[in-house]
């Protein structure tokens, strides 16, 4: 073999590692994590994997397979973990050894977390359906273990603990991790536990906890036309994202639009300020209501799920689209976000003087990530309990979850 040739064999090997499908991957969920399914081109996809475009689609037919195989990869190992766990040689598997599986499966799929929040709604119907199917056979391994440990929890109640659990399991991937993974996944074990031990809330008798809710009337639509705009164009971005929304789908004329909002992105901003207004007077209202320093922290938890139960459509797309806002909007909304968790953190704190800084911050994640997710699942929000279910299972998982020994250290980067 001349030179030449053993140059361009060695080019092509490095083209074409065994791995490459895996890179993609990879390459693929760090992108739509960061910029969205719609702001991410295959272009995008291939310049990050130092390919061509057209090397991409040997592997995917498109980028919606790309996004599915994307989740499907990261969520089969959740799967397998749960099924392992329920499948063990003893036939015996504690709840605190499922969630732990469930745990070490998670940290090795952060990016499962955040494309299923916000872009699981581009998937074709089959691979949602397939996604969905599978999310309920963890949550149901979950909910089957909590109930074989409690035989005396109600369906609704077990149920709602299931799927607190499997989100505070898989929240790290919605939030830059200051611990190590082997102080993390303790603490997300013991939080996940102390979720599930919350008793149940008091209703008018046994039979009626796992009745669902009286409907509630159909929210009135306010008559300021501003005000139906931003209804209209909630429902639209929770329902198929900001990416998939035109302003011509409102059910108001375009020009009528432009009097109110600049654009389509004017409006987003004006919802998430919106949101952020709110919480900042339930922030003023457990500051200035509560009984004691230590009671705050129960009070920003109650005005966050009022907010996000009896505003969901608002509060889902503040969860969901914010990563779609201008760059000045998106710096601002940054700031927000980070002083009410810095708030939370505090009067956790402030509530239990031994919880490392650290440690809060990861305790706090964890539950409002778990308060997002469950709040937008709609089975659960159909029974009357739920709002009180929801305060007091974060409440217990923030007040009641023992810290990890201390041998299990901060990240060696810090």
């Amino acid at each position: 073999m001349t030179a030449s040739q053993t140059v361009k064999a060695s080019t092509a090997t490095r083209r074409r590692p065994r791995d490459r499908r895996a890179q993609i991957l990879h390459n693929a969920s760090e992108l739509f994590t960061k910029y969205g399914f719609h702001a991410v081109r295959m272009e995008d996809i291939a310049e990050a994997t130092d390919v061509t475009a057209r090397a991409i689609y040997r592997h995917f037919a498109n980028k919606q397979d790309l996004l599915s195989q994307v989740v499907l990869e990261d969520q089969d190992r959740l799967l397998m973990a749960a099924q392992s766990a329920e499948r063990s040689e003893t036939g015996v598997c504690s709840l605190e050894e499922l969630l732990t599986r469930m745990v070490e499966a998670s940290l090795e799929s952060l990016r499962l977390g955040p494309l299923w929040q916000r872009e699981a709604r581009h998937l074709t119907a089959d691979d949602f359906e397939r996604v969905r199917e599978g999310t309920r056979r963890i949550g149901g391994a979950v909910r089957r273990a909590i109930e074989k440990a409690d035989p005396s929890k109600s369906r609704s109640g077990a149920d709602v603990r299931a799927w607190m659990a499997v989100s505070i399991i898989t929240s790290p991937g919605h939030y830059d991790r200051s611990l190590s993974q082997r102080r993390l996944s303790p603490l997300l074990v013991s939080a996940a536990l102390a979720a599930i031990n919350t008793p149940e809330c008091a209703s008018a008798s046994p039979e009626s906890r796992d009745a669902p809710a009286a409907p509630v009337a159909n929210e009135r639509p306010g008559t300021s036309r501003r005000e139906q705009i931003i209804a209209a164009a909630a429902r639209a971005f929770r329902e198929r994202g900001f990416g998939g929304v035109s302003l011509d789908e409102f059910g108001i004329a375009g020009p009528a639009v432009y009097r109110y909002f600049d654009s389509k992105a004017d409006i987003l901003s004006a919802m998430i300020i919106r949101v952020h207004e709110w919480m900042a007077l339930e922030s003023s209202r457990a500051m200035h209501h509560s009984a004691s320093d230590e009671l705050v922290i129960e009070g920003l938890v109650r005005g966050y799920v009022r907010i996000a139960t009896e505003a969901t459509d608002l509060f889902a797309v503040s969860v969901t689209e914010a990563l779609n806002l201008p760059a000045s909007a998106a710096e601002r909304d940054r700031r927000i976000r980070q002083d009410d968790l810095a708030e939370w953190v505090k009067w956790l704190r402030t509530s239990r003087s031994e919880v490392t800084e650290a440690d809060a911050l990861a305790l706090v994640n964890a539950v409002r990530t778990a308060l997002n997710d469950l709040v937008r699942i709609p089975h659960l929000s159909r029974h009357a309990e739920f709002p009180d279910e929801l305060v007091a299972c974060s409440m217990n998982a923030l007040l009641n979850t023992p810290m990890p020994s201390a041998r299990s250290g901060r990240r060696r980067d810090e």
